[in-house]
């Protein structure tokens, strides 16, 4: 008389396994439907730009500095050319670099008047120093505590003198560099209490400069080494604000001097191109910001000039600007740093074109 009834309960379990596997399979597949539609958004499919928010771009873009129209600009872009990633756009990246080559190159077929056509290079150009800038912030180093083993940097003596050398050891009080020697192989020492000054430089030949002292010498695993104080003020008279690129370009450059007219009561003040003076060089270095030449020996200090750069492929660029500091480079030759101090927009492109080499 059981029999029936244990036969019953034995189906009646086993249709609620069944209905239970079949439910959990159900979700189960919904999950993964919503991870893969999830995933799809995120990555994108190919031939399709990523759905992303403006709302976070115009955030993160603030963030970083970029102004509001140069924001719109960029949105302009995304739309245009139909940016896979967007948020690439305000990082170092190749998207980026891609993008704004691109927006570049159509301002070629543009139909508005030249000043217009202009201010479009320029604020592309600007959009790119932005995000270099800010990247080189975040990659600043405040203090030689930073300095890894190895690292390249470049040691300065009190008569000017540059060696290049590399850092043996980092301590918490004091950190060593290989000491500088001579032309003959022998050390340059200096006696403890010298002021040193360490240059660095950064992930895009950003450059920093920090005054050390000389606390001694020593031998670091058979190098010799000078030990060195830290330090953690920066001299920000030769951190570059703008992207600079190495070239060896040729270049003249000639005094300008200032000539006061009083008329009345008012002074004129007027720039006076000093042509006979005129001397010739090779850029070195280059940016929107400034440059460095190595030229014959000469005393030219804090003076304004008026530099020509001569590439042997493009225009010439005419700038003006001031000698910020001449160092002895050999027996007969000098490298001059010079600030920009003016500049037409045509030339800051010009340079642009140079540093940037967008093609």
């Amino acid at each position: 008389m059981t029999l029936p009834l244990l036969q019953s309960v034995f189906f009646r379990t086993q249709t609620n396994i069944t209905t239970r596997i079949f439910f959990s399979l159900v979700v189960a597949a919904v999950i993964l439907g919503i991870i893969l539609y999830n995933r799809s958004n995120l990555k994108g499919r190919k031939g399709q730009r990523v759905r992303y928010s403006r709302r976070l771009f115009r955030k993160e873009a603030s963030a970083i500095g970029l102004t509001k129209r140069q924001r719109r600009l960029l949105e302009s872009f995304i739309r245009k050319y139909k940016v896979r990633q967007p948020l690439k756009l305000l990082s170092r990246s190749q998207e980026l670099r891609k993008t704004l080559g691109r927006a570049l190159q159509d301002t070629r077929g543009m139909k508005a008047r030249a000043s217009v056509i202009e201010g479009r290079k320029l604020a592309i150009y600007r959009i790119q120093q932005q995000i270099d800038r800010h990247s080189a912030d975040a990659h600043s180093i405040t203090t030689t505590k930073k300095l890894r083993l190895g690292q390249n940097v470049t040691l300065q003596q009190e008569n000017d003198n540059r060696f290049l050398s590399n850092v043996t050891a980092n301590l918490k009080d004091f950190f060593c560099a290989q000491a500088p020697a001579s032309y003959g192989g022998k050390l340059a020492k200096a006696r403890k209490g010298t002021k040193m000054i360490v240059f660095i430089w950064g992930v895009d030949d950003e450059e920093w400069a920090f005054e050390s002292r000389i606390l001694g010498y020593t031998t670091v695993k058979r190098v010799p080494s000078v030990i060195l104080q830290h330090a953690s003020r920066v001299n920000y008279a030769v951190q570059r604000k703008y992207k600079r690129r190495v070239i060896s370009e040729p270049c003249s450059f000639c005094p300008v001097h200032t000539i006061e007219t009083k008329i009345g009561r008012k002074t004129i003040r007027k720039a006076e191109v000093k042509t006979n003076l005129l001397q010739v060089g090779t850029i070195i270095n280059l940016s929107t910001g400034g440059c460095a030449l190595v030229s014959s020996k000469n005393s030219l200090e804090n003076e304004l000039i008026k530099i020509t750069i001569e590439p042997l492929h493009g225009e010439s660029i005419a700038v003006y600007g001031k000698i910020v500091q001449n160092r002895t480079y050999s027996p007969y030759k000098t490298i001059l740093h010079i600030v920009f101090t003016r500049m037409s927009n045509e030339n800051v492109i010009k340079i642009n074109k140079h540093v940037y080499d967008f093609g």
